[in-house]
């Protein structure tokens, strides 16, 4: 218990620093440049998708 408050106080105490801020920052940009193309293609399958279930909904049954 007492190796986690340290730990954690010591965690709270980095991130009040604005250099430790910054450079996290700069590593979220990076994470979410990489992840971009991922997440379009799968926003683009999901609208795919939508559209097929929504056709299938509406058409009249043959």
């Amino acid at each position: 218990m007492l190796l986690r408050r340290i730990i954690f106080g010591a965690l709270m105490q980095a991130a009040r620093n604005p250099t430790v801020q910054k450079k996290a920052g700069e590593a979220a940009g990076k994470a979410l440049e990489a992840a971009k193309p991922g997440l379009l293609r799968a926003s683009r399958r999901a609208g795919e998708l939508t559209r097929q279930a929504k056709d299938k909904v509406t058409s009249p049954d043959k």
